[in-house]
C-alpha cells in the first residue's frame, strides 16, 4: 500500500510539477501568444516566403521586355567559293516588347496578386488566433477543473481525518470511517486524472505557441462594429480581383509580342578601298488568333466563377458564424447566472447539512452527497466562466477581430 502510495504521489508530481515549475514571461498577453504561433507557424512561413516571388513577378510585369534579348553574330566569305576577297560581318540584337495594354494587363494581375498575397497572410494570421484562442480556453478550462478537483480532495481529506477521530472515539461506525475514506481516495483518482488532461491540453498550447505558461486571461471585449473587416471574406474576394486581372492578361496576349531588331552590317568588297557599313532595323509581328488563348482564358474563367462561389460562401459562413456564436454568448450568460444561483443555494444546503451532522441529526452518506452537489456546483461555475470567456472569443473570431 505504501510503494503504490509513493507511485500516485510521484505521478501526480510528473504531471503537475512541470507546468507550475515554468512560469509566464512577464506582461505575457493572448497577443503576444498569437504573436509566438505565427512565428512557429509553417503555413505562415510557406506565405511570407511567396513574397519574394509576388516581388519578382512584379519586376517582371513591369519591364517592356517581354523575354530576354537575343544577340546575333554572322560571318560571310567568299574564299571557298569565288575567291574575289568579298566579306561581310553582321551583329544583331532583337527583343520581344509588350504592346502597352498588354503590359498594362500585366502591372494590373501583379499588383492584384500582391493583394491577394497580403489577404492570405491576413486570413492565416486569423486562422492560427482562433487557434490559439482555443487551445488557451481549453487549457484554462482544464486546469480549472484540476484545482476543483484538489479543493474537493482537500476538503474529503479533512472529513476523513475527522470521521477518523469520531470513529475511534466511538461516536461514528467503522463503515462512516470505511466510507469517508473511500470517497477520498475517489477523489484523489479524479484528481490524478484531471492533472492528466490539465498536462495534456499545457502541452499541446507549448507546441502551437512554445510559450511554458497560459498568460493572463480574461474575457475580450467585445468589438461592436456593424461592418467589421474580415480576413477569410477578404481573402476570397482578392483570390476573385487576381483571376480577373488574369483573364484580363489572357485576352489582351492573343498574339505573341512583337519583335524589334537592331542590327549593324560591316561589308569588305575586292578591291574597294573602303568598307561599306549600314545600319538595319527590324520589326517582327506575330499573326494572332483567338482559338491561340482559348484554354487560358476558360482556365481563368473558371478560376472567377470558383473565386465568386468561394467569396459568396465565405459570407453566407460568416453571417451563419457570427449569429452561431451571438446565440452561444447568450446562453453562456445564462448559463453562469444559474450555476451561480444554483452553487449559492447548494452551498447553504451543504452547510444546514454538515451542522446537523456533527450534532449527530443528519448521517454521513447524506452528509457526502450534500458536499458532492456543492462542489460540483461549484466547479460548474467556474467552467461557464471558462465558457463565457470563450464565447467572447469566438465571437471576435468569427468576426475577423485579433487579440
Amino acid at each position: 500500500m505504501r510503494a503504490f502510495r509513493l507511485h500516485l504521489l510521484f505521478t501526480v508530481a510528473v504531471l503537475v510539477l512541470p507546468g507550475a515549475a515554468a512560469a509566464a514571461p512577464e506582461g505575457a498577453t493572448l497577443a503576444s501568444a498569437v504573436d509566438s504561433a505565427w512565428l512557429r507557424s509553417v503555413p505562415a512561413r510557406t506565405l511570407e516566403a511567396r513574397q519574394g516571388e509576388v516581388e519578382a513577378a512584379g519586376a517582371t510585369a513591369r519591364s517592356w521586355i517581354a523575354a530576354s534579348p537575343t544577340l546575333g553574330l554572322a560571318q560571310r566569305s567568299d574564299r571557298w567559293t569565288d575567291q574575289r576577297d568579298q566579306r561581310e560581318s553582321e551583329v544583331s540584337l532583337s527583343a520581344s516588347v509588350w504592346l502597352p495594354g498588354q503590359r498594362a494587363a500585366r502591372e494590373t494581375l501583379a499588383v492584384r496578386s500582391t493583394e491577394e498575397l497580403a489577404a492570405q497572410l491576413r486570413q492565416a494570421r486569423l486562422a492560427v488566433a482562433g487557434e490559439v484562442r482555443q487551445r488557451a480556453w481549453e487549457t484554462a478550462a482544464a486546469e480549472e477543473v484540476l484545482i476543483e478537483k484538489r479543493d474537493h480532495l482537500q476538503h474529503l481529506q479533512e472529513l476523513a481525518e475527522e470521521v477518523q477521530r469520531r470513529v475511534k472515539a466511538g461516536d461514528l461506525a467503522r463503515s462512516d470511517g470505511l466510507l469517508a475514506q473511500q470517497e477520498a481516495l475517489g477523489a484523489r483518482i479524479d484528481m490524478t486524472q484531471a492533472a492528466t488532461k490539465a498536462s495534456e491540453a499545457l502541452a499541446r498550447f507549448r507546441v502551437l505557441t512554445g510559450l511554458r505558461e497560459l498568460p493572463r486571461l480574461e474575457p475580450e471585449t467585445i468589438a461592436e462594429v456593424a461592418e467589421p473587416f474580415n480576413a477569410r471574406l477578404g481573402a476570397a474576394r482578392a483570390s476573385e480581383r487576381r483571376a480577373e486581372a488574369a483573364l484580363r492578361v489572357a485576352e489582351a496576349t492573343r498574339s505573341a509580342p512583337p519583335t524589334i531588331g537592331l542590327s549593324y552590317r560591316h561589308e569588305q568588297k575586292g578591291a574597294l578601298p573602303a568598307p561599306e557599313r549600314s545600319v538595319g532595323v527590324a520589326l517582327q509581328i506575330p499573326l494572332g488568333s483567338a482559338a491561340r488563348n482559348r484554354p487560358v482564358e476558360a482556365l481563368a474563367q473558371t478560376q472567377i466563377a470558383t473565386a465568386a462561389a468561394e467569396a459568396a460562401q465565405a459570407q453566407a459562413g460568416i453571417d451563419a458564424d457570427v449569429a452561431h456564436a451571438l446565440e452561444q454568448l447568450s446562453n453562456v450568460r445564462e448559463g453562469l447566472e444559474a450555476a451561480v444561483a444554483r452553487a449559492a443555494a447548494l452551498r447553504e444546503h451543504a452547510a444546514l447539512i454538515d451542522k446537523a451532522f456533527r450534532v449527530g441529526e443528519r448521517g454521513l452518506a447524506e452528509m457526502l452527497r450534500a458536499r458532492i452537489l456543492s462542489h460540483e456546483a461549484g466547479m460548474t461555475v467556474r467552467q461557464q466562466r471558462v465558457a463565457l470567456g470563450l464565447a467572447h472569443a469566438q465571437l471576435n473570431q468569427v468576426r475577423g477581430i485579433l487579440p
